[in-house]
């Protein structure tokens, strides 16, 4: 089942680029920087550097956000949320 991830930059609370990243599974801290290596090449910043909190933040509350100086290189936000989209399974 195809997961998806929504990924936005934040300047003063307000979206300044979004991507809708999709994914098979994330099971470990070594999954989990993969594709933030991949969704961040996508959006064309720099990728964060994701420590442990991050990935349990991600798994057990289905997000996790990243500041300025969680990254090596200067970024142009302010923030960088990462949200898994959770499907609404229909009703039969």
């Amino acid at each position: 089942m195809d997961m998806k991830i929504w990924a936005k930059t934040i300047v003063e609370e307000k979206i300044t680029r979004d991507l809708i990243y999709e994914y098979e599974s994330i099971n470990s801290e070594d999954e989990f920087v993969y594709h933030l290596q991949e969704l961040c090449g996508q959006m064309d910043i720099p990728t964060p550097i994701a420590t442990r909190v991050n990935f349990m933040h991600f798994v057990a509350f289905n997000n996790t956000r990243f500041k300025p100086r969680d990254f090596v290189e200067s970024v142009d936000f302010d923030v960088l949320e990462l949200e898994a989209v959770v499907e609404k399974k229909e009703k039969k």
